[in-house]
């Protein structure tokens, strides 16, 4: 088939039935199985006029129906075919900005970094990242600490002495919270134990003293 009849399939297709088809692309490209989560994801892509139909923006829309546990068949997406993984972590170290050529002669910059997650068994996991280009807009700014949130692609690599070596090539990345914010909640929390404790011990000696 070339490509000729073969646009011209998809275009009777978009024609025929544009929500299916729009699932089916989502489907395909994002992993996602689940058709109530389909409906969902096609409903905010028509609420949006401002994402194409392939936009990392997908990315976030489907972490947030995987947290609200709205999509039943997560493990598929984690290992389809194109080994397109979601991580969420804190930053570990400092981010290692670089810059490149590519084979044109023009110059981008590559962030790299590390983030460590936990697996099902609660062990530490730890991941080295990097991110090409305008996908470096939003890691080269992170620090030691920062809780992020990252969806890429798992690649793998065998050296010469035969040692595996894993990178994950950050497709779409966003910040939860910065160290920063984490440290004044931890805070926060704690006044509150005290305040607590405090109330308590209070508590017992009107009581004791009644």
């Amino acid at each position: 088939m070339d490509y000729k009849t073969m646009r011209d399939r998809i275009e009777d297709m978009i024609n025929d039935n544009h929500k299916d088809f729009v699932k089916a692309v989502i489907s395909m490209e994002k992993g996602i199985n689940d058709e109530s989560a389909l409906d969902k994801l096609y409903d905010a892509y028509m609420d949006n006029d401002t994402i194409n139909l392939l936009h990392e923006e997908f990315d976030y829309m489907i972490e947030d129906l995987k947290e609200q546990g709205q999509i039943k068949d997560l493990p598929y997406v984690q290992e389809e075919k194109d080994n397109l993984i979601n991580i969420v972590g804190n930053i570990v170290g400092n981010v290692d900005v670089v810059e490149r050529e590519n084979k044109n002669g023009e110059a981008f910059k590559v962030a790299n970094f590390s983030v460590v997650s936990k697996d099902d068994d609660g062990n530490k996991v730890y991941h080295n990242c990097s991110a090409y280009g305008e996908k470096s807009d939003i890691p080269k700014d992170f620090k030691q600490g920062d809780f992020v949130k990252l969806f890429g692609q798992l690649r793998t690599s065998i050296d010469d002495n035969g040692k595996e070596h894993s990178n994950v090539r950050i497709l779409s990345s966003k910040l939860l919270k910065a160290k920063e914010q984490m440290k004044g909640q931890d805070k926060s929390q704690e006044i509150a134990k005290l305040k607590s404790e405090i109330e308590e011990r209070e508590k017992d000696l009107f009581y004791a003293d009644s």
